[in-house]
């Protein structure tokens, strides 16, 4: 994945609702400030922060949803409703991290053992 493509989001075991559009965060700097230098996030859109092991929403003005993912980009976990000056760590096997926005992961119709391709 290179970040400076968008990536299209689909759930390996069924259609979503709604789709959403990923940019990827690998670089140091880039996994850093992650999202913190946005106001909000669209539904439509979400970043991708590889390799992630855990995150933090400080300094964050917004509130997101969370999938933690392993190598073969499974759900290993989902932290819902995620506010501003929080951490969140994951769960063991995690390789990356997907932040959407509040809600999104319930529209886009992610769940727990999934698995997400990102075209």
């Amino acid at each position: 994945m290179n970040s400076t493509k968008m990536y299209l989001v689909r759930n390996g075991v069924e259609s979503p609702t709604s789709l959403t559009f990923v940019r990827v965060a690998k670089s140091f700097f880039a996994r850093l400030v992650g999202l913190l230098s946005r106001k909000s996030l669209p539904d439509n859109e979400g970043l991708l922060i590889t390799p992630c092991a855990s995150i933090h929403t400080i300094g964050m003005r917004f509130t997101i949803d969370v999938v933690f993912l392993d190598k073969q980009n499974k759900v290993l976990a989902i932290s819902k409703g995620i506010k501003p000056f929080r951490i969140a760590i994951a769960p063991r096997g995690t390789v990356s991290v997907l932040e959407v926005s509040d809600g999104n992961v319930k529209k886009t119709g992610i769940h727990l053992d999934d698995t997400l391709l990102f075209d």
